[in-house]
Parts: structure tokens; sequence; C-alpha cells
């Protein structure tokens, strides 16, 4: 019987990154996994620019950065080898080196174009440092959250299933849980369910899973085959949508139509092989895939409450969609970096009251709206010949007004999120901090890697530093003095959102009674 504070069960990127956010703030934890390796699987290819600048805001940046490097040298070959406009572009993009907003992804296939893109929109032009980190495949991500679980000390334990949960999980006992698994018991406090769209703990609990059902089924691999009469990118067909690259070999494909009969049978080369010639048209024949072929569906749902008791879900384990555009990690990383701090708060006794509560206030708006984001592709991506006509629409002509573009671009990398975190509070308040450069030529970034708050006090005479003194242990102080008009002084969550901000300009009295009421409200007392 093994004890820990908080216990995370699935060691995808939404639980390993809620381990080491929970593990930097001090807290005890424990990291169960079904999978006796790392999947190698092919999943996402990339992250959005929100999970990046988590990244970033954990020092982890550099490591994304030489794996993007990696990733697209990969990319460079393929597209010497002919590629698309936009993956060509892409790639040229990064290798310019100017500060820019890293456009990549689509909408329904419609791929989102750099040269549509006005980069001197203030919405974009606040979140370029990362832009040489988003280009991380899921695996990679996996490895780098890994190995900072080991430097943490945190043990993930894999080849362990769990068989369920008891004790105290509705919070009215003793305060400890029990996780039951094939290698024995574990026992928390708290437990979070990060264990994918299939959840053995979600069902146990009998936790409701909302939302609407599947019309398509797809595939993706790396395999070997011959690739003559595919094009290359992402093309519609009256059966279904199909993209090749943006590396040699990588194929989707996705078709509308019934669901198959044992979900959970491994992908044979002759699924595969029948799934791409019927989307494709192509009589390819497909000689061998590189590890595991995946296939999944447009089945969109969440979870009715992000908790029972002292049960949290997160990642797949509390919303599941199609993964166009990659939203589904992007979503789960957003989950962690959420719950993380607000339950580290919980286990050392400082969270305000209701703290815990505004983890699902927050996350599901969030969730309900990547779930719409994702249904409308969907939508897009028929075959029939009106859909056809509307994607030519959408495409050819709404996407080529940069601002259009800008739109789509901002809300697909994640940095329009918003959360109500203060009472009539104006922008930035309760939006995502992005990239904040500091007179000392370090950023805000590089004060965020503990996990702590983050005040960036740019009064001139430091007023703030006394009202947080006393909370250094979850409040760091920046002394950043400037008398320009368009850096305000800033309060920033763990989970970088700004809860307060104040200009030079703003009479004092008011500024400091805003700032303490959100220090109160989310940092709590002495």
């Amino acid at each position: 019987m093994q004890r820990s504070d908080v216990i995370v069960v699935g060691a995808g990127p939404t639980g390993l990154l809620l381990a080491t956010e929970l593990a930097v703030q001090g807290v005890r934890v424990t990291v169960l996994e079904r999978l006796a390796e790392p999947d190698s699987t092919i999943k996402s290819g990339s992250i959005n620019v929100a999970s990046a600048e988590i990244l970033d805001r954990r020092g982890l940046l550099p490591a994304a950065e030489e794996i993007q490097r990696r990733r697209m040298a990969a990319a460079g070959r393929f597209t010497a080898g002919g590629g698309t406009a936009v993956t060509r572009g892409l790639v040229g993009a990064f290798e310019d080196g100017a500060p820019r907003f890293p456009v990549m992804g689509h909408f329904a296939g419609i791929m989102f174009r750099n040269d549509l893109v006005d980069q001197a929109d203030p919405v974009l032009a606040s979140h370029t440092a990362v832009a040489g980190g988003i280009a991380v495949p899921q695996y990679d991500l996996e490895l780098l959250l890994a190995e900072r679980c080991a430097r943490l000390g945190v043990v993930v334990h894999r080849g362990v299933t769990v068989e369920g949960v008891r004790g105290d999980v509705l919070g009215d006992g003793d305060g400890r849980v029990v996780v039951d698994t094939d290698a024995g018991e574990w026992i928390a406090e708290w437990v979070v369910a990060a264990d994918g769209g299939r959840s053995a703990i979600r069902k146990q609990l009998g936790v409701e899973f909302i939302g609407t059902a599947p019309e398509l089924v797809g595939h993706q691999a790396i395999a070997d085959f011959d690739a003559t009469g595919l094009a290359h990118g992402w093309n519609w067909t009256p059966t279904g949508v199909y993209a090749y690259g943006p590396i040699a070999g990588r194929i989707l494909v996705a078709r509308f139509g019934p669901q198959p009969e044992d979900r959970d049978a491994p992908v044979s080369l002759a699924e595969l092989q029948e799934a791409v010639r019927e989307v494709t048209g192509t009589n390819v024949t497909m000689k061998g895939i590189q590890g595991r072929a995946t296939r999944w569906s447009d089945n969109a749902r969440r979870v009715e409450r992000y908790r029972r008791g002292r049960v949290f879900f997160a990642g797949d384990a509390a919303h599941v969609h199609s993964p166009f555009s990659a939203q589904g990690l992007n979503l789960g990383f957003g989950d962690a970096v959420n719950l993380g701090w607000k339950l580290a708060a919980t286990v050392q006794g400082w969270a305000p009251p209701g703290l815990l509560d505004t983890y699902h206030a927050e996350r599901a708006p969030i969730a309900d709206w990547v779930l719409d984001w994702t249904r409308a592709q969907v939508a897009l991506m028929r075959g029939d010949e009106r859909t056809e006509q509307l994607r030519k629409v959408v495409g050819d002509e709404l996407f080529a007004v940069p601002g259009a573009t800008n739109r789509m671009v901002a809300l697909s990398s994640g940095i329009m999120q918003h959360y109500d975190v203060a009472d009539d509070a104006a922008a930035p308040v309760g939006s995502i901090v992005g990239d904040v450069p500091l007179t000392s030529g370090r950023r805000l970034a590089d004060f965020a890697h503990d996990g702590r708050f983050v005040l960036v006090d740019r009064t001139a005479d430091g007023r703030f530093a006394e009202a947080v003194r006393l909370l250094d242990d979850r409040i760091v102080h920046v002394a950043d003095p400037t008398a320009d008009p368009d850096r305000p002084s800033l309060l920033v969550r763990p989970d970088g959102i700004v809860i307060w901000a104040a200009h030079e300009t703003d009479e004092p009295a008011a500024a400091t009674e805003r700032f303490a009421t959100a220090r109160l409200r989310w940092a709590g007392t002495h």
C-alpha cells in the first residue's frame, strides 16, 4: 500500500504535465499508467501557441525548440520533393528568424496561410516568443514531460492497470481515496483521472458523458507505400477527406459512415489500405506500417462535471472530439495547468474558499467551445455538392480576407481563451498573459518556472512589494519600473491568466484596492 497526496491516473501529456505542476509546488504525486512504454503511435503533430507558452513559463521552451528544429528539417526534406505551398511557406517562416506569430494548422482541411496573416495585429504580436516551439509531436512531448517528472522526483509506474477507486471518493469521510490496481493498492487524498476517452474511473463512478454521436471514422499512420496519385496536403473527395504529409509516409483519411463493430481491435494493414483506397480513389498498396496505425471518430462529448468529490477529470477523460487541429491535446494541457496549482494550494492548506470549484467553472466552457469548433469542421468536410460549394466560399473568399484569417488563427491557437476572474475588469484581465518583455531584458516567463504567481510591479516606488512580502512562497515580486503607459503592472496566476492589471495613470487607491481583492480571491491570505 503506497501513499501520496495526489494520484494521477494516465501518463499522456495531460497526466504528465499535471504531475509536474503538482510536484513543482512540493506536492507528493504518483502517476499510474497502463502502458509499459510511452506510446509511439502517430497522433498530434504539433501543439498550439497557448500550450507552447505553458512550456515557456516552465522553462521548457528550449527543449521544444530543439524538437521543432528536427521536425522542420524533416518537413523541409518532404517539401523539397514537392509538398504544399502552405508547408513550404511554413518552413520558410520558421527559417527567416523574424519575430512573428507562428501560423500552423487548418480549419476543416483549409490551411491557414502565412501570407494572409497580418503580423501587425496586436492580438498576435503579443504571442510571438514561442514561434520556435510549436511543431512538437505528441510522442516527443511525452518524453519531454517524462524527463521533467524524473527531475522533480515524480515516479511514473508503468504497466499498472487501474481497476477502480473507493473509500472517501465523495469527500465526506476520512479524506483517503483508495485506487485499486492489478499491482496492489495506492492511497491518496485526491485522484485525477487522466486515463483517456474511455476512462475506467469515469465509467465506474457513473459520471455522465454528454454530447453527440460520431458521423465518421478516421485512420492515421506512417506507412510504407507508393504515394503516386496522392496530392500533398489536405484533399476532399466524395467519400471523405485525406491528408498526405507533412512528412513522408504520413497518411490520414476520414470517411463518413458507420462505426466499426470492434473499436478496440488493432488497425490491420488491410483495414488501412481499404480506407485509403476508398477515400482517395487510388489503388494504393500498403506494404507496412511504422509502429501502429490509429483509428478515431468525431464522437464529441464532455463530462457533466469535472469533479466528483475527491476525484477530478482531465484531458480526454473529461472531453473527446475529432483530432482535427490537434485541439484535444491542447485542451488537456489547459486542464492540467488550470487544475495543478489549485489542487496544490488545497493540499498545502492555503487555497481560498471555493478555489477547486473554479476548475469546472473555467474549463467546461472552453471544452464546449472546442467541441463546437470540431463539429463545425466535420460539417464542412462532407463530400456532397452543397458542402463543397460552401467550402469554396469559406476557403476562397472568407479566408482570403486577412482580418478573418487572423481571427481564425488566433482562435485555433488557443490564445483567445478567457476566464471571469474579476468583476467588471477590462482586458487584459482574464486573458492569457502572452509574452511580456521587461526593461531588464528578461521576460515574465523567466520568473514563472517554479509555478508561483508573478507580480510585475511597474510602479516607480515598487509600492506593491510590501503587499506580497509575506506571500513570497506563492507570489514572486518582479520590480520593473517604467513610465511607458502601454505597460501596466500585472498579477498573473500560475496558469498564465492575468488576474489584475493597473497602469501608472490609474488612481492609486483604486488600483491598490483591486490588487488586494485579486490577491485575496486567488492567492489567499498569509
